[in-house]
């Protein structure tokens, strides 16, 4: 009898140690990130976003669907953004959460903006995680000329898969979050905005010139 009970522990042991086993192997444990570097984009994009704030104008922040996948770069900029907003006495006015495979190409579907842009008054600011709108020129042109201000994250590729100029020149985009070409590995000790400042750089219509050398970069990654 005491060896059945012996037995029995033994086995019940090595199924609880199989199954452990197979969850790490299923889901992984996602390598720790550096925190301070996303952070800082978070907060440097509420401020951006508080720069071009008049009046009463409303904030509206677009970001990932981070229901079905963890994403811990993209929830630390998110929370950083949020508390940098609330520490200018800001709160968004709406949250548009878009369902994307994080394995695929980072954007907002075209008809999606499109629908934010129309239903948006002429002073809110979008703060875009997403990058900035694609649309075609039926689009803009239904949008006509007064419309929100956009500060996208455009970080990676986009530059050089998007026509971040163009964006600018047809107001579609008003400060851009790009990556430095020129960014180390992991950013040196410091705090969270000269850890932003080592892996990002901020793009606005006085320095956009920078955009040709930053989509160079890109297209030769």
């Amino acid at each position: 009898m005491k060896n059945s009970k012996t037995i029995n522990w033994a086995a019940g042991a090595i199924i609880v140690a199989m199954a452990a086993w197979l969850y790490l192997v299923l889901f992984p444990t996602p390598p720790a990130i550096d925190a301070r570097p996303h952070q800082g984009l978070g907060e440097v994009m509420a401020g951006e976003a508080v720069k071009l704030a008049e009046g009463g104008a409303r904030i509206i922040i677009i970001t990932r669907d981070m229901g079905s996948f963890r994403l811990p770069a993209a929830e630390v900029q998110l929370a950083g953004c949020l508390a940098a907003l609330k520490s200018a006495g800001k709160t968004p006015a709406a949250t548009r959460t878009i369902k994307a495979d994080p394995l695929r190409v980072v954007g907002v579907p075209p008809g999606e903006f499109f629908e934010i842009l129309r239903q948006g008054k002429e002073n809110d600011v979008i703060v875009s995680f997403l990058g900035p709108p694609m649309l075609d020129a039926a689009q803009i042109a239904k949008l006509g000329p007064k419309r929100s201000r956009i500060v996208a994250l455009c970080a990676g590729t986009m530059p050089a898969r998007v026509d971040l100029k163009r964006a600018f020149e047809q107001q579609l985009l008003h400060v851009a979050i790009v990556s430095r070409p020129d960014a180390p590995a992991q950013a040196a000790a410091g705090n969270t905005r000269s850890a932003f400042e080592q892996m990002f750089k901020v793009i606005t219509p006085g320095n956009m010139a920078e955009l040709s050398t930053l989509t160079a970069a890109a297209t030769a990654d």
